[in-house]
């Protein structure tokens, strides 16, 4: 019997539904099985990734290998510097590791722009937090290793601080340097008051030199020490230790210099110095290696930088009044 106009439709109607159901119940399943092998084979995927990263990195230029600058890097640098198995490589990680985010506002101060790679040059990094920063018209500098460079006692002398720089090798007498707030005298740092009779330099201690100019600015507190003396900060800072002088700086910032004919026992030494001072309160907030001083370690058998810009604030001075 043939069907009513009326029950031809709903006849065909109920075909459409239970078509639509089936194919909207295949989608279903199709999606449930997608995201299972989906799920299976992610971690698959990433594993592959990671290891390409991984095996890539040995083709990097070695400062880029190791630029460590992170906190997550290595945790236990004592562990590290103390271990039997310690690498060139992972000496250079330690130089180079910094924790940028202690300090939130960074400026470099000074630096002369360099060519092959172009870039600056003797630039000093100077945390401007407020906890931390040199209060302008208030600040005390002291600027060791000028070598006719004045950039950034000049910079320094112009955000507002007092600036006494200090080199004996330049053949200039006592005198305060135009433009700024600088005041420069010829004496050396090192960990005694002595003369140097190869050079004939007078060579002075810090704790020396602060109690000779506290007359012209006081016992107060010194807001950056800059430190740029070729391979000598490796004496004079045993010393600022031993005296208590690192407890009167607020900021520091030092170009260490490496050895590259020096044993890995050496460079162990120097490393484990910077982290004495790190543990005495010293924040790291800033470390550039310089490209443009790099050499053959022939003791181990590593090349790489061998100057290192790096920046400390004293966490034990803040908010500290001068």
């Amino acid at each position: 019997m043939p069907l009513s106009p009326r029950n031809w439709y709903f006849s065909n109607r109920i075909n459409i539904t239970k078509k639509t159901v089936i194919l909207a119940f295949c989608i279903l399943v199709l999606c449930v099985l997608l995201l299972i092998f989906g799920w299976a084979w992610y971690p698959n995927t990433k594993f592959v990734k990671d290891s390409r990263i991984r095996s890539s990195s040995d083709r990097l230029p070695l400062m880029e290998r190791y630029n460590a600058n992170c906190d997550s890097c290595v945790t236990n640098w004592d562990a590290l510097l103390a271990s039997d198995t310690l690498t060139g490589g992972e000496l250079v990680q330690y130089f180079l590791w910094t924790n940028h985010s202690s300090c939130q506002l960074s400026h470099d101060f000074g630096g002369i722009m360099m060519n092959n790679p172009s870039g600056l040059a003797g630039q000093k990094a100077v945390c401007i937090d407020k906890k931390i920063a040199p209060q302008p018209g208030k600040c005390l500098v002291y600027s060791f290793g000028i070598n006719n460079e004045w950039s950034f006692d000049e910079n320094m002398a112009r955000y507002g601080c007092e600036v006494f720089a200090f080199d004996p090798s330049m053949g200039l007498d006592k005198h305060d340097h135009t433009p700024g707030n600088v005041h420069f005298y010829n004496w050396g740092l090192g960990d005694r008051d002595e003369h140097d009779n190869r050079f004939n330099w007078t060579i002075r201690s810090l704790s020396s030199i602060h109690e000779t100019l506290a007359p012209l600015h006081g016992y107060k507190i010194i807001d950056y020490l800059k430190i740029d003396i070729e391979y000598s900060e490796w004496i004079a800072l045993p010393d600022i230790i031993a005296s208590g002088m690192l407890s009167k700086i607020r900021q520091m910032g030092m170009e260490i210099h490496l050895d590259s004919q020096d044993s890995l026992e050496q460079h162990r030494e120097w490393a484990k110095l910077l982290r004495s001072i790190e543990k005495m309160g010293m924040i790291r907030f800033d470390s550039e290696y310089n490209p443009w001083f790099v050499g053959n370690f022939t003791q181990f058998h590593l090349m790489g930088s061998l100057g290192y810009e790096i920046a400390w604030y004293n966490s034990q001075l803040l908010h500290v009044t001068t």
